[in-house]
């Protein structure tokens, strides 16, 4: 959980960090005594998720061969792993949750490229997306091990039961349930765009999944890139289609100030324990944060989710992802078995059958996963990633200044819709005079 929370927070300090002087930096590092060859590795996963990989490290050093070290951040990854590789004490390999930081570490030549893995292969194993996402200047740098699939919603079975609510298929059937659930005296609709950090990315979530419905594949791209303007009309109709939800105030439990005040896991919990409140748009950490806040509630009864439903007709769902990317600063033989090994079903299945863990490789089987509302996820990420309908949040691909730190420009005017929805006019003119600037076109 503290790796995703954390990684919003990256893209924004991306750059500076690699201006920072070195400076000491106090380590918490594990390793495992399998002789083999030595590679360590830096990343993110802290306390139960740590010990989660190190069950993937344990099954490499069986089987592949190698000894591994993982070493965790103190403070901030980022930051953290950008000191080491400016002191000249670069891990062989790391995990980085954004690739705008795969980016700079490519154009500083830091990195290197994924040549001894076959490319055919993984493309049946992950799909182009995959592929595509860890690819620059048409060199393979990453590989994704670990994913949060954030288009689901996620309700409470018990008060669906007693509503004898039926889950929506459309977008169409989702917004006529929810009026349905005010006309019967409900706020369905529960946000979490504040807390500390704040978390106004969650309200960029909920516009990236719409967006990328509304819009496609080909537009989703065009706007990360900016070769699509914010004042394209599929941005317009993308707002008109969320002020279904949220330009009507009875739909949001306890009103906007809260929405905009409480953190996104304060807004699971209300979900679950407001008799008012029905859904959540969020990512499949939810369930983790929930399993940790509310531990006397139980997964499939108390809470669960649904893939968020289809805006339009579609061979799979357009889904937005969370990602953790892999990459190599030092090409040693014991590096280049890890790479490997993170890409073999087998060994990313030691984190799957602990729970709270979802692979982008799709040749891990359904069976892997300890529970069915897992397995229902992964087969819905399956599906999408095989017809290439998987992207990362836009926010975290557009540059910080635009996008992915707290101050950027997309969760700035996005809060400021959520606030005031009918100003989304001045909204998407304001995000377009943001990108030109940012973009320089």
């Amino acid at each position: 959980m503290l790796g995703f929370r954390s990684k919003r927070l990256l893209a924004l300090i991306g750059v500076a960090a690699m201006l920072v002087a070195p400076v000491p930096v106090k380590y918490a590092i594990a390793a495992n005594s399998h002789a083999g060859l030595p590679v360590s590795f830096f990343g993110d996963w802290k306390a139960g998720e740590g010990q989660d990989f190190q069950a993937i490290l344990s099954y490499c050093d069986s089987h592949y061969g190698i000894n591994a070290s993982y070493t965790t951040d103190v403070s901030n990854l980022a930051t953290e792993l950008a000191t080491r590789v400016q002191g000249g004490n670069a891990p062989d390999v790391a995990s980085v949750p954004t690739q705008s930081n795969l980016v700079l570490y490519v154009k500083g030549g830091s990195v290197q490229p994924l040549t001894f893995l076959n490319k055919a292969k993984l493309l049946k194993a992950y799909g182009p997306a995959w592929i595509n996402l860890g690819t620059v200047g048409g060199k393979l740098y990453a590989i994704y091990m670990k994913t949060d699939m954030k288009a689901l919603v996620w309700y409470n079975p018990k008060k669906f039961a007693k509503g004898h609510w039926k889950i929506p298929k459309t977008w169409a059937q989702m917004v006529a349930l929810s009026q349905k659930m005010v006309k019967a005296g409900l706020h369905p609709w529960t946000f979490g765009g504040g807390g500390t950090p704040p978390s106004p990315w969650t309200i960029s979530d909920f516009f990236d999944n719409m967006y990328f419905q509304v819009a496609g594949a080909k537009k989703y791209d065009g706007l990360v890139n900016h070769t699509v303007k914010w004042t394209d009309p599929t941005v317009k109709e993308t707002f008109v289609a969320m002020n279904q939800i949220v330009g009507n105030s009875a739909m949001i439990a306890g009103g906007r100030t809260r929405a905009l005040s409480q953190s996104w896991d304060q807004a699971a919990k209300q979900m679950v324990d407001d008799p008012g409140a029905q859904f959540f748009s969020e990512a499949t950490f939810v369930g983790a944060g929930l399993r940790t806040d509310l531990p006397n509630k139980k997964e499939g009864v108390d809470y669960s989710a649904f893939p968020f439903p289809q805006y339009k007709s579609n061979p799979a769902l357009p889904v937005t992802v969370g990602v953790n990317g892999v990459f190599m600063f030092h090409n040693t033989p014991g590096a280049r078995a890890l790479m490997k090994c993170l890409t073999d079903p087998k060994a990313l299945a030691q984190w799957a059958k602990r729970g709270g863990y979802l692979s982008p490789n799709t040749q891990l089987p359904l069976s892997a996963y300890p529970d069915n509302l897992t397995r229902t996820i992964a087969k819905v990420l399956n599906a999408s990633s095989k017809v290439g309908l998987v992207r990362v949040g836009a926010d975290d691909l557009m540059p910080p200044a635009v996008g992915g730190s707290p101050s950027g420009c997309m969760p700035v005017d996005l809060t400021k819709w959520f606030q005031n929805p009918s100003s989304y006019p001045a909204q998407m003119r304001d995000l377009e005079s943001c990108a030109k600037r940012v973009y320089g076109h």
